[in-house]
């Protein structure tokens, strides 16, 4: 049976080998630039009004309505300009460092990117790219590793890039004038970007997009709080609530708030923990579950009558909702392909569920956030809408505004348009599928086979290559309206298939599933009670950004009963409707409740999820053998002996996710363990995972204990170390570093104190500390060493928490040097390859050139 499955295995190799050599074969099509534009999406979005209001003046934050139809091809302009170039690349500096370290950090912004820097353009303007890695270009500007290049593509000019300008809304945030890809490629910036990749690895930055930024400043937690994020995934909102409720009061050892961080597919939450892990706070718990059903806490065993009194359990809220992103096309070309007013009506029922359920969760007096990154008013106004109809007096809109002065925010709508497609899903299916690349390959084959090259059917003259472009075809789309009268504009937009409908009864019984009431604006009286204007419209040429909608809730009383049961129904419809629920095949799921079905979700962020419910064997189930259950007592006690711990601290503090000696234990917060372990929710909802590692077995028998801590916990443990733990002045501590990650390190390269210690030590792991920071937990100036058979030490620190620990030791005490050089030496290193082997530029492998300035 061996020998079988390893001939197949070989086999399938051999065939995969012959596969790829035969696709190198191949000609590569030349690179087309996709295009922004979709004469759907743009007849849709003047038909509703997008257009129709714009700044009252060039540095004003107040709108006002467009009077005439030159203003509105003025605004419109503005905003397909807007979307049709690159989404310019953010950056913020995290929230829960040391002000010291943060100065630190904001200096390195002005030497690296505070002043114009010179780049070469092209003749359109765009930023010249040049091979990176180990790929060397040829003369047809085409590289070793085939990727088609910038070089030599055509004249270039230098052209200066504006600084980068502060953030004024977001606290320590950074917008550049350039997109990631220029960073990322052109040579002129590289040290900027290494600098970026370095900081970001070690927490300190984290690029986010810029209107991304906002929901957690809008929800503003304090560090005591409990926030849960119910559509987390990829992370970047859920790192930034992290860090504000991560900081150590004073007198404390921990964080006395959490963030639990929840998204629909288990894979995608699992991804969410490596994005988490960056912050290194011990004040996450990563779940998977359908936000449209995730339990309330409040009712577990351990609850007093006083909390099942209560409704919620949590102070913040925030709901990022999953939606169509039409807002991302500047750095999501691909909605421009895809866009359809039918998704907008499909997901709008599933953003009221999650809505709703999050207001549900929320304390009495907390604050929920909904957000999306979409312009379409049935996806945005209209949900805050319906969750405030249901609510019936428990919810009201919070105008953030005056707390955040320096936005540039179009306040929210009160009328829209209602439109639907007019082509059913079965034609567009049957359209989709004659266009498909299978379908198009065996026409080509049969019309081969038949040797006229023509196609044999009336229908397929009407199928269209997606790859080629009619060059005949103008795009009338892109020119001036020819009337900016409401009924042109409507029948312009009929014009793309779009039909709209002015009341609810206007739609078709069979489409009323899919169009629904609550996607019809508000009544009269509704509008003075609602304040839609209070939500925060963000479009892209407002701001240079992409296109985003902020709405934030305050609960002001428990929701009625039947508010609740509006909410239960609406997600059990929302779950029969997809039909995604658990897999019958998976034995290591428990069997689901009638409120446990999966709906597939795609975070603001533009990332697509795949269904939790589609499990194949092996993947991500719902398994109760991996609840967090307290460590095996024995290692409790071993570990106190060792390292020095308290018997309290220690059998409090560390889990395991399996029982008896598991080989990592981890370090959960008290807050954590209150609130939300010993409620009982691993008996409601999967838990991806929590807290920190804190201890890690290693396989050395002669070792008085295997177990070493991890470094990522080490500042939350090493202050109830009473054992194994030296403090050691700058120069010894830097000489750790130098030396790099499991490096052997003599003794004797120590001062004499520290060499005398480390040599009267026993075999095992033990901490360093820099001397004056014992006490100060928030920066973080612990780092993990072992001790060997030898007259030597490891230091076990990973590359990307190195040059975190470089970074802050300069910046506290000087010594040291920065990981990244200030200035720019790549250009100087080219001339010098030039001269040296007087060969064309393009020959230059600038991989070579990146190791020179590195070392130099």
């Amino acid at each position: 049976m061996g020998r079988k499955n390893q001939k197949k295995k070989m086999w399938n190799r051999k065939r995969k080998l012959e596969e790829s050599e035969d696709k190198s074969k191949k000609d590569r099509k030349p690179y087309v630039k996709c295009i922004s534009s979709n004469p759907k999406m743009e007849a849709y979005y003047a038909a509703i009004g997008l257009h129709a209001t714009q700044k009252s003046g060039p540095d004003s934050k107040d709108f006002k309505p467009c009077l005439s139809a030159e203003d509105m091809e003025a605004e419109r302009v503005k905003f397909i300009t807007c979307m049709r170039t690159s989404l310019r690349a953010s950056f913020r500096i995290a929230q829960n460092i040391e002000e010291e370290f943060r100065e630190h950090l904001i200096e390195d912004v002005e030497n690296f990117v505070g002043t114009e820097i010179e780049i070469e353009v092209d003749e359109e303007g765009n930023a010249v790219s040049k091979a990176r890695g180990d790929a060397t270009m040829d003369v047809s500007g085409t590289d070793t590793e085939g990727n088609v290049t910038d070089i030599d593509a055509g004249k270039t000019t230098l052209k200066k890039l504006a600084p980068a300008k502060a953030i004024p809304y977001i606290p320590d945030a950074y917008q550049l004038s350039v997109d990631r890809r220029t960073i990322r490629r052109n040579p002129a910036l590289q040290n900027f970007h290494e600098w970026l990749k370095a900081q970001t690895d070690a927490g300190f930055v984290t690029r986010q997009e810029t209107v991304s930024m906002i929901p957690p400043v809008v929800l503003s937690p304090e560090p005591h709080h409990a926030v849960l994020d119910m559509c987390a995934a990829p992370g970047s909102k859920t790192s930034q609530l992290l860090e504000y409720v991560s900081s150590i009061p004073e007198g404390g050892t921990e964080p006395e708030g959490f963030v639990v961080a929840n998204d629909s597919d288990a894979k995608r939450a699992y991804m969410l923990v490596h994005q988490l892990r960056r912050i290194n706070s011990p004040a996450s718990f990563v779940t998977a579950k359908d936000a449209q059903f995730f339990p309330q806490l409040l009712r577990g065993e351990n609850t007093t009558d006083e909390e099942r009194a209560q409704e919620g359990l949590f102070d913040r809220v925030l709901c990022d909702v999953p939606c169509s992103g039409d807002g991302t096309g500047r750095k999501n070309p691909g909605i421009w392909k895809h866009w359809s007013q039918s998704a907008a009506h499909s997901i709008h029922p599933v953003q009221v569920g999650i809505g709703l359920n999050g207001a549900r969760l929320a304390k009495v007096g907390g604050f929920i956030c909904y957000s999306t990154c979409s312009m379409n008013p049935i996806e945005n106004e209209a949900v805050v809408a319906q969750i405030l109809r249901d609510a019936d007096g428990s919810l009201e809109l919070v105008d953030k505004r005056k707390d955040m002065p320096n936005i540039v925010a179009r306040p929210g709508w009160t009328k829209w348009k209602v439109f639907g497609e007019s082509e059913s899903k079965r034609i567009k299916k049957d359209r989709q599928k004659k266009n498909n690349a299978k379908m198009k390959k065996r026409r080509k084959e049969y019309e081969e086979k038949q040797g006229n090259g023509k196609s044999l059917d009336v229908e397929e003259n009407r199928v269209v290559d997606d790859t080629q472009e009619e060059e005949t075809k103008e795009d009338p789309w892109s020119e001036t309206p020819d009337s900016w009268d409401e009924n042109y504009l409507t029948t312009r937009a009929a014009l793309q298939g779009l039909i709209e409908f002015k009341t609810f009864e206007d739609v078709p019984i069979n489409h009323r599933h899919h169009i629904r009431q609550s996607c019809f604006p508000p009544s009269a009286e509704e509008v003075d009670k609602f304040n839609l204007e209070r939500c925060l419209r963000c479009l892209p040429h407002d701001l240079d950004t992409g296109g985003f909608f902020v709405a934030l809730f305050k609960k002001i009383s428990p929701l009625s009963a039947r508010a609740k049961r509006k909410a239960d129904e609406l997600a059990r419809a929302n779950s029969d409707k997809y039909d995604f629920r658990h897999s019958k095949h998976d034995k290591n799921e428990s069997k689901p409740n009638q409120n446990e079905d999966i709906v597939p979700e795609k975070s603001s962020e533009g990332i697509p999820s795949t269904e939790l419910s589609k499990k194949k064997k092996g993947g991500y189930g719902f398994n109760n053998a991996e609840s967090f259950v307290t460590a095996d007592t024995s290692l409790l006690h071993d570990l106190s002996d060792f390292y020095g711990f308290t018997e309290e601290f220690t059998n409090s503090q560390f889990y395991s996710r399996a029982g008896g000696k598991s080989k990592i234990l981890y370090y959960i917060t008290e807050s954590v363990k209150k609130n939300l372990i010993d409620r009982g929710i691993q008996d409601k909802i999967q838990v991806i995972n929590s807290g920190l590692r804190g201890f890690e077995r290693r396989n050395k028998d002669d070792c008085v204990v295997n177990y070493r801590p991890c470094q990522e916990s080490i500042h939350y443990i090493a202050p109830h170390m009473s054992k194994r733990k030296f403090a050691i002045g700058p120069k010894d501590f830097y000489n750790c570093l130098k030396r790099g990650s499991n490096a052997a390190i003599p003794c004797e390269s120590f001062s004499e104190p520290i060499c005398k210690k480390l040599r009267e030590t026993s075999l095992g792991a033990f901490v360093f500390v820099l001397e004056g920071y014992e006490l100060d937990i928030s920066k973080k100036m612990y780092m993990v060493m072992w001790r060997c058979r030898g007259d030597a030490v490891n230091c076990l620190v990973c590359e990307a928490e190195m040059n975190g620990f470089k970074s802050k030791l300069k910046a506290f005490t000087g010594i040291g040097e920065d990981i990244i050089p200030f200035n720019n030496n790549i250009e100087m290193h080219i001339e010098k390859e030039k001269n040296e082997s007087n060969e064309e530029p393009a020959q230059t492998t600038f991989s070579n050139i990146r190791d020179k300035c590195i070392i130099q």
